[in-house]
């Protein structure tokens, strides 16, 4: 493969991940994070799934990672109606996973995740902290520079955007491409519809081990979830109208967060726990608005956004880290394949970059957009938006038939992305990953030519 060198914007899930995927394909790279160390105190909680562990094990991580779980995978998922009681349970969830998919249900820390990820990057040489970019120069049509706000300037053959929601990558992108109109900020599409408390608290008496909680409310509701060690996580979703923040993608403040906890303070989460025996054991606590969105526009020139700087879920059915995952594995597998395809010493064109790039989006566009529409229609659901879904939650949710949670993963795990090149660990599993068919198929292809 010829030389070449990815700059990382951002040590997060997707940063971080991306490092590791591009040192095992022995692939420079350099991360600049803007906050001065690796794993800050922001964010809350994260919840790992089959699709993400997969690739985590691929990555050497996932070991350590559900040692930190022991004891604490999910196992009994509860719906609650407003007042606490039990709607409707399934048991045995973690269990059931592993053996339909080969790996559990586990919340953790988000600094949990991320020092774990660090940990196993071999050269952290190569991973900068308190470098938050300022500003992209690609002037030079053969590389590209990001200058940091302290001065320093880095240069390499890509930058990818793995920094959030609010991505400076995107946002240079946007200042940089001055000739084809695009809008790679879309704020007049981007209006959330739900805001979120979260935080972490003390383990909550009343919130057994290896549970979580969705309570049902009018406007509003919970997630609330059992974690590791020490540890309760608690999700509060309230329709935007009702949270009186306007429209737009409203930047929320503690006095934002503090108004609408005091509405909710009574809150049965169970029959015996409120809101407030939670919130008052908080470890910490935020606020934000829940943008539901897939961007258009990707990429430009020499850059790229994955993970939340380009598609950002409601965070109810716990997919946004593991689409993060999903998201660097298919750029990886793309960049690899190009990379392979040259002659060690042979430059890599922009052109070529700009059709892998473009073919990493339209891979994961539609999954993305699945994944986005899947939460939403939960969160009207358990908000109970329209006294349609209303009576629907009381007249058919305390018989729901398991199988239809059965038929979901089936729509959730079996499609996702791995990476290629790396071998897939041997975790027994009933149901088939769609990867793993393709490559017997193209194992049994190649036996069929030998013939």
């Amino acid at each position: 493969m010829p030389p070449f060198r990815v700059l990382i914007a951002g040590g997060s899930i997707t940063g971080l991940s991306l490092a590791l995927m591009l040192e095992a394909n022995k692939i420079d790279f350099l991360v600049l994070e803007a906050y001065p160390n690796i794993a800050p105190e922001v964010g809350a909680s994260l919840a790992f799934q089959p699709n993400g562990f997969r690739i985590l094990d691929q990555l050497g991580c996932y070991d350590e990672l559900l040692e930190h779980t022991k004891g604490h995978e999910v196992q009994e998922s509860i719906y609650r109606s407003p007042s606490g009681d039990r709607l409707w349970d399934m048991n045995k969830l973690s269990g059931e996973m592993m053996e339909r998919h080969g790996y559990p249900l586990a919340f953790m820390d988000r600094q949990t995740a991320l020092r774990t990820l660090f940990s196993k990057v071999q050269d952290k040489s190569k991973i900068l902290t308190g470098k938050r970019i300022k500003t992209v120069d690609n002037s030079n049509p053969a590389l590209v520079k990001v200058i940091t706000t302290d001065g320093s300037m880095y240069s390499g053959d890509i930058v990818v955007g793995a920094d959030g929601a609010h991505s400076t990558i995107r946002r240079e992108m946007a200042r940089l491409d001055i000739g084809t109109g695009r809008d790679y900020l879309e704020k007049e599409s981007i209006c959330p519809t739900y805001v979120c408390v979260f935080g972490i608290s003390r383990r909550t008496p009343g919130i057994d081990l290896c549970t979580f909680h969705n309570v049902f409310n009018d406007k509003f509701s919970y997630l609330i979830a059992d974690g590791p060690g020490d540890r309760t996580y608690s999700f509060l979703f309230e329709h935007i109208d009702r949270a009186r923040v306007g429209q737009g993608s409203p930047q929320l403040t503690e006095k934002d967060r503090d108004e609408i906890v005091a509405r909710h303070l009574d809150d049965r989460i169970t029959h015996d726990v409120k809101f407030d025996d939670i919130y008052g054991r908080r470890i910490r606590s935020g606020v934000t608005s829940l943008p539901e969105h897939a961007h258009k526009h990707w990429h430009f020139g020499r850059m790229i956004t994955l993970g939340d700087a380009s598609h950002k879920l409601h965070p109810l059915n716990g997919q946004g880290a593991n689409s993060c995952l999903e998201t660097a594995a298919c750029f990886t597998n793309g960049l690899v394949k190009l990379l392979r395809s040259k002659s060690p010493e042979a430059p890599v064109s922009e052109e070529e970059i700009s059709h892998m790039f473009e073919t990493v989006q339209q891979a994961r566009l539609p999954r993305v957009r699945q994944l986005i529409q899947v939460a939403h229609s939960l969160q009207r659901l358990y908000s109970m938006d329209s006294p349609k879904l209303k009576s629907y939650v009381a007249k058919h949710i305390p018989s729901l038939p398991v199988e239809t949670i059965y038929s979901g993963w089936l729509s959730l795990f079996p499609p996702a992305v791995s990476l290629d090149m790396l071998p897939l660990p041997r975790k027994p599993h009933k149901v088939p990953y769609h990867d793993e068919l393709e490559a017997q198929d193209n194992k049994g292809v190649r036996q069929r030519s030998k013939l």
